[in-house]
């Protein structure tokens, strides 16, 4: 059990395109408007963990599948890299992500997919943690508690991020270029 829990805690607090997009809404929106996002990131991680406990054997083996979702995850998190890169505090043009937003992250990202298909059927746990619906919600509670931490990160050091922006988003985007990278690895 301290494996599994160990696993879910590293994998949901750890930066990936999810907790980068978190934080970027909440240095520029605060908690409040990135509500939005962090439920649409919610709504990912539900649909992924349905999908992953139903058909992980097939998705682990389905090198087309994988092939597609890295195609996919790495023209979406390009897309999200050149609007962090561009961004500019305060601008009037800009908006919270929403819910939709968050959502194609979560069902873009490869490593919250690896994230379920690992947590979900590498690990034996005895008991009721032996079952997988009491496994998946416990990963969709634990992965939404990180994404919104990141929020909550992002507000906290919103001081910092107005006075030197710049270096700010240069830094994530290099981030999310190495998501990208990551992601053919």
């Amino acid at each position: 059990m301290i494996s599994f829990l160990i696993f879910v805690f590293v994998m949901s607090f750890t930066p990936g395109p999810n907790t980068i997009m978190a934080m970027v809404s909440g240095q520029n929106h605060g908690i409040k408007k990135s509500v939005p996002l962090n439920l649409g990131m919610l709504g990912g991680l539900v649909v992924i963990g349905a999908l992953a406990s139903i058909f992980a054997s097939w998705i682990q083996s389905n090198e087309t599948f994988v092939l597609v979702m890295k195609v996919v995850g790495s023209l979406y998190l390009a897309y999200l890299t050149y609007h962090v890169l561009i961004s500019v505090p305060g601008s009037e043009n800009e908006e919270a992500g929403g819910f939709m937003t968050g959502f194609l992250i979560q069902m873009t990202n490869v490593k919250v997919y690896l994230y379920f298909i690992t947590g979900l059927g590498a690990f034996t746990l005895a008991g009721i943690w032996g079952h997988i619906s009491v496994r998946l919600v416990l990963m969709v509670l634990i992965g939404s508690l990180g994404t919104f931490t990141w929020t909550i990160l992002g507000q906290a050091i919103n001081g910092v991020y107005k006075k030197h922006y710049r270096v700010f988003n240069v830094a994530i985007s290099l981030l999310l270029v190495l998501s990208i990278i990551d992601l053919w690895r």
